[in-house]
């Protein structure tokens, strides 16, 4: 996305700015317009308004020094990554807006082989964001650009599901497992995890589907439903209205239907091993009943273990985001082989 306001750089994984409620001097920067957040419930409505997945993308000129002004509700960490060249350490923002400077790293600005630096130009400054607090971009200075077509990765992937697509548990934003899959494929990714709240709805299959820029998607059902009071019939019906709309409106992309991953409901006393393994099926039966030949199924068990978890026996840890991003890298690759 570019802004008239911000014409130098690029805001990737942003659909729409509103004024920052913490300081209107300030865009907050959102995932979904928020007419189609309006449709959404309501944890999921302010979910899409937090930057999971975003960055602030530019090229600086030759020797030039940019300054980029943010600031967040809270404090919070950002992350200038060049191309695939991952910072020292974070940089910290909060609610009073902070200017930062950027200027291409010698060692990076004399590079002489371009094998082996990544699915991004190494010039190209990325500032990921993570998936909270929120975060408002206030003011842009010095000479740079948005990056090139040629400078990023000449595919899309998107990926909807619940906090575990955007990363609750990873150590941070480029450890989830939408960044694995991106960076195992070789491809940018676009991140519409709805944390507690993915509840397959039709405004969100609707948005997905009017997107033309992505080229393969996976689609992660859900276990926000299966820990909430939707019937098993329920959450079928809205799998099978959200896939067809979005698989109908893109009959040649690949989609991946990604099953619950194994969670405490499988392995634990007070689970319900029956529910859990039900809502895995409703998956299986909408994929395999639906006139589409670019859908396919993954099993979220065969994509990491229990080890893989957290303690809270739901969230994957860094092990888990791995696993799962190896996984679904390696099915990606074959369905579009």
């Amino acid at each position: 996305m570019e802004l008239a306001e911000y014409p130098s750089v690029s805001l990737h994984n942003v659909a729409e700015t509103v004024p920052a409620e913490w300081d209107e001097s300030g865009d907050r920067l959102c995932r979904v317009p928020a007419a189609v957040g309006a449709e959404l419930n309501e944890m999921a409505r302010e979910r899409v308004r937090h930057p999971t997945g975003g960055e602030i993308r530019f090229v600086p000129e030759a020797g030039a020094d940019v300054e980029i002004t943010l600031s967040a509700p809270e404090p919070t960490q950002v992350r200038p990554f060049w191309g695939a060249f991952q910072p020292w350490e974070p940089t910290e923002i909060g609610p009073t807006p902070r200017t930062l400077t950027f200027t291409v790293p010698d060692r990076l600005s004399e590079l002489t082989v371009t094998d082996g630096t990544g699915r991004f130009d190494p010039r190209v400054c990325r500032i990921l964001l993570e998936r909270v607090p929120a975060v408002a971009l206030h003011d842009v200075t010095g000479d740079c650009r948005p990056p090139a077509p040629e400078e990023l990765p000449d595919r899309r992937y998107l990926a909807y599901g619940t906090s575990i697509t955007e990363g609750a548990a990873a150590s941070a934003t480029h450890t989830n497992y939408v960044t694995h899959v991106a960076q195992n494929c070789g491809y940018d990714a676009l991140n519409f995890g709805c944390s507690g709240s993915a509840y397959c709805e039709a405004a969100m299959a609707e948005y997905i589907a009017s997107r033309e820029d992505w080229d393969v998607a996976t689609l992660a059902m859900s276990v926000n439903m299966a820990n909430a009071e939707f019937s098993v019939a329920a959450f079928r019906e809205r799998v099978d209205t959200f896939v067809e709309t979005i698989a109908s409106a893109h009959p040649r992309k690949p989609i991946a239907c990604v099953t619950l991953f194994p969670y405490f409901a499988d392995v634990t006393e007070s689970g319900d091993a029956d529910r859990a393994e039900a809502f895995r099926a409703a998956v299986r039966d909408v994929v395999a009943d639906a006139p589409h030949t670019n859908l396919s199924l993954v099993e979220g068990t065969d994509l990491l273990d229990l080890s893989g978890l957290t303690a809270d026996v739901l969230h994957p840890g860094d092990a888990g985001m791995e696993a799962i991003g190896d996984g679904l890298g390696r099915h990606l690759e074959e369905i579009t082989g």
